[in-house]
């Protein structure tokens, strides 16, 4: 599938800004599941753009305005064709012991993806759910997908109720959330048994109204876990949703948890006080 995608973020100062600096990761990835054919970055007040990539692959931007400005706009354009990818969970006929056991020798290498996080902490709860669900026997893949659904139906999706401070903790009583919550818990979930999870933000087509997909109908931004099976593939969960990464999944950065993935940030100089607006726009081409 080609998706053209349009994301414009404005922030509105109360005051003249003095000056500024901005980080952004808003460029989609290329990899196995998706082709970046076109990118551009447009922005207002216009200075350099300046580019590397960070710790975990993200082509990450950044800028700084050094004069006074009444508002800052940024504007992305991109075209991207997504690729089916047949049978993501195939080949792997393992019980969650066996794939233990495997995760055992690569510990070093995924030592990231184990460990609790900045927004993603590791309790006696998510504990307690993980040896519900990944008993030692039971195959992986079928641990992996009741966990999904577990996620799905446990929480509902309630925007407005939660923000990016709310714990998993905080989660587990309120039981409401939207996708980055419901991928903070997954997570959780996971590296409580042992297995190597990261956060993935990006966009997600637009849901019809006969799609068996649960998100709300012009909901763009998206976020969704990745999984590391042990035939060495990262393989996307939507628990959002109930359903694996499909073609209308569009990545953009992968991280421990949003705190490593956040499409902008930044620090101003002036008096404290703005207004944020974003237009998202997703369309099949």
């Amino acid at each position: 599938m080609k998706f053209s995608i349009s994301h414009r973020t404005e922030y509105v100062y109360t005051a003249a800004a003095l000056e500024s600096f901005s980080e952004l990761r808003c460029h989609p990835q290329n990899c196995i599941r998706q082709t970046v054919l076109s990118h551009e970055m447009i922005l207002s007040p216009s200075v350099p753009i300046y580019f590397y990539t960070d710790y975990f692959g993200n082509k990450t931007s950044f800028f700084s305005i050094p004069f006074k400005h009444n508002r800052l706009i940024v504007e992305t354009k991109s075209i991207v064709l997504t690729h089916p990818y047949p049978d993501p969970l195939g080949g792997v006929n393992l019980s969650v012991s066996e794939a233990l056991i495997i995760y055992g020798f690569e510990r070093f290498e995924l030592f990231d993806f184990l460990l609790p996080s900045k927004y993603i902490s590791l309790l006696s709860e998510t504990k307690e759910l993980s040896s519900k669900i990944f008993q030692r026997e039971k195959p992986l893949i079928e641990a992996l997908l009741e966990l999904n659904q577990f996620i799905h139906q446990f929480l509902s999706y309630a925007p407005g109720t939660t923000d990016i401070s709310t714990s998993v903790s905080d989660l587990l009583k309120l039981r409401k959330g939207v996708c980055q919550d419901y991928s903070h818990l997954m997570i959780a979930v996971l590296r409580s048994t042992g297995i190597p999870a990261r956060y993935v933000s990006g966009y997600i087509e637009p849901i019809k109204e006969e799609s068996s997909l649960k998100q709300p109908i012009g909901v763009a931004t998206h976020a969704w876990v990745e999984v590391y099976l042990p035939n060495k593939k990262w393989v996307g969960f939507d628990p959002t949703n109930n359903t694996v990464e499909g073609e209308y999944h569009i990545q953009i950065a992968v991280g421990r948890d949003y705190d490593d993935v956040a499409p902008l940030r930044g620090i101003f100089k002036g008096y404290h006080g703005q207004e944020l607006n974003v237009a998202i726009q997703v369309e099949r081409v």
